[in-house]
């Protein structure tokens, strides 16, 4: 630890407010209870004043220095253009100086002394530096946890269709419950080699939820069973391709493997409108088995609307005859 002398501002405060900058969103007073507390503040605060030179400015332009400062080197301080203003008297680095005028109270003149060599486009020219630095190191993450899944998930898991088909029927009696209940009828069913985890049916009606998926709720009882939010090595069988919230909801579960059965054109995520496990920056693609008794599937879903239509046209006619 070094101490700042009291107009002082070296290339060592420049390291020390880069480092400072990674914490974004914080104030003065998050700064001074940190270890090196009021150093902290001093080095933040200071910075504003760079090339300010020691002549008397007026205080409007001193409130325009600030507040590019706040919106340029200094965007990760969570301070007004006031505020600073009164730390940097506080800390003796302002004062005020008489203008042109005579007016002691119109102009205000910077102490800060910095080195030579410790100017403002320096600071910008480290902080980018660092933001880049930072940006590698964070990219570089991403690709190893992509890399790691995809260890993980080399090996295919071995298809055994008859228990697809098993668990696929247990999905479709969820699935025509749900119908009865007069929700969307899809099912799900998790499993863990020959374990069921959870067998579910469509409840967004029931539950007033639009998350009440089956495959949302399928994984919901399973973290539960499991107590773990992670799902790695599960199978999770679904009567009707996934959505996008249900599909992105698999990738943060890590089920090893999806099999689905009526493919969706319109709204599906896997295979359908939009392949959510394509895009880069999801890090885990489960093995994907589509059109497990996709007839069947396809049938319920298509004799339920028929049967919602046809509802409807005798409840339209019924009160066109006055009935």
């Amino acid at each position: 630890m070094y101490r700042l002398l009291d107009a002082d501002y070296s290339l060592r405060d420049v390291e020390r407010f880069v480092e400072l900058s990674i914490r974004r969103g914080i104030g003065f007073a998050s700064l001074a209870k940190g270890p090196e507390g009021e150093r902290d503040v001093r080095t933040a605060a200071a910075a504003a004043l760079l090339d300010a030179g020691d002549l008397p400015m007026p205080r409007d332009v001193l409130e325009k220095r600030l507040t590019a400062f706040l919106a340029g080197p200094g965007n990760w301080l969570a301070e007004s253009a006031a505020s600073l203003e009164a730390k940097l008297f506080a800390l003796g680095l302002l004062e005020s100086s008489a203008d042109a005028a005579g007016d002691a109270h119109g102009a205000v003149r910077s102490l800060l002394s910095p080195r030579p060599d410790v100017t403002t486009a320096r600071l910008i020219d480290e902080l980018e530096a660092a933001r880049e630095v930072l940006a590698s190191r964070r990219a570089a993450r991403i690709q190893a946890l992509q890399e790691k899944n995809r260890t993980v998930n080399s090996g295919a898991p071995e298809v055994d269709p008859a228990l697809d088909e098993r668990f696929m029927r247990l999905a479709l009696g969820a699935a025509a419950a749900a119908a009865e209940a007069g929700e969307v009828p899809v099912g799900a069913v998790l499993v863990e080699g020959d374990e069921i985890l959870a067998v579910t049916g469509n409840r967004t009606l029931r539950d007033c939820d639009p998350s009440a998926h089956a495959e949302m709720l399928a994984l919901r009882a399973g973290a539960k069973k499991r107590g773990n939010h992670r799902l790695c090595g599960t199978t999770l069988y679904v009567t009707l391709e996934p959505c996008p919230m249900c599909s992105g909801a698999i990738a943060e579960a890590r089920c090893r493997r999806i099999v689905f059965g009526a493919l969706d054109p319109r709204r599906g995520a896997v295979q359908g409108a939009l392949r959510l496990y394509d895009i880069p920056g999801v890090n885990h693609r489960p093995f994907v088995t589509a059109g497990v008794l996709e007839n069947e599937a396809a049938a319920l879903l298509k004799r339920f609307f028929e049967e919602k239509r046809n509802a409807r046209g005798a409840a339209a006619e019924c009160g066109a005859c006055g009935e």
